[in-house]
């Protein structure tokens, strides 16, 4: 394990591939990353933040402390244990989404009561009667532990 401070330029890098996601991320010279068998795990402070193994994904702890107003997905209570196992997400699970939703955006989703559970990648456009289709409608990443 190498955990080291990132350089300036390192997190404006890492701030720039947030903000490709649509998530805003406040600067902090507090970022730090851990690079082990390739993969990377950043922090600020403490708080994991991000993995990035092949694709940077947010942390669910961080998307809770930020709290992303746009491309986020609400699903009903008894998706979320199979979602937390590694599911995608099927439209039937679905009780909202973000309008600005476009396929293959990354989207952020999240339980009833807007703790976020995941990460995934949309496989539709938004869809005010997303409940009334079948199928997936989200890939979702998986976070794997060290």
């Amino acid at each position: 394990m190498s955990k080291h401070y990132l350089s300036k330029k390192d997190v404006k890098h890492f701030q720039e591939k947030l903000s490709s996601m649509g998530l805003s991320v406040p600067d902090s010279g507090d970022l730090q990353v851990d690079e082990t068998k390739g993969r990377s795990i950043y922090y600020i402070g403490r708080e994991e933040v991000a993995v990035e193994e092949g694709e940077l994904l947010p942390t669910p702890a961080f998307l809770s402390i930020i709290k992303p107003a746009k491309r986020v997905i609400k699903v009903d209570n008894g998706a979320v244990p199979h979602i937390l196992n590694g599911a995608n997400v099927f439209a039937r699970g679905i009780l909202s989404m973000s309008e600005d939703i476009r396929k293959d955006d990354y989207v952020f989703i999240a339980d009833q009561n807007g703790r976020f559970i995941a990460t995934g990648k949309a496989m539709l456009d938004y869809d005010p009667e997303i409940r009334s289709k079948s199928g997936e409608a989200v890939r979702t990443f998986s976070l794997k532990q060290s």
